[in-house]
C-alpha cells in the first residue's frame, strides 16, 4: 500500500461516543436534593410542607418520598385544555 504524500489526506479518525450510565433514582430525598429534583427552591417545599401539600416520611431532617414529590409538582402543574 502506497504511503500518503500529505498529512491532512490520512482519514481522520472517529471517535466513538460512550454511552451514558442510567442513572439511579433514589427512593427519598432530603430537603436539599428535593430542591434540585423538582426544580422548586429550598423554601417553597418547606411552605409546603407547613401547608401538609407535600407529606414527609421524616421530620427532622425532612426526608420526603419520591412519588410525594411528583404528586406535588403535578398537582402545581397547570393543566392545559
Amino acid at each position: 500500500m502506497p504511503r500518503p504524500k500529505k498529512k491532512y489526506m490520512n482519514s481522520p479518525t472517529t471517535i466513538a461516543p460512550v454511552p451514558a450510565a442510567p442513572q439511579v433514582l433514589s427512593y427519598s430525598f432530603d430537603l436539599k436534593d428535593a430542591s434540585q429534583y423538582t426544580g422548586y427552591s429550598v423554601w417553597a417545599l418547606r411552605q409546603a410542607i407547613y401547608a401538609k401539600q407535600l407529606a414527609v416520611v421524616n421530620q427532622k431532617p425532612y426526608i420526603m418520598r419520591r412519588i410525594d414529590l411528583e404528586a406535588y409538582v403535578d398537582s402545581r402543574v397547570q393543566k392545559v385544555a
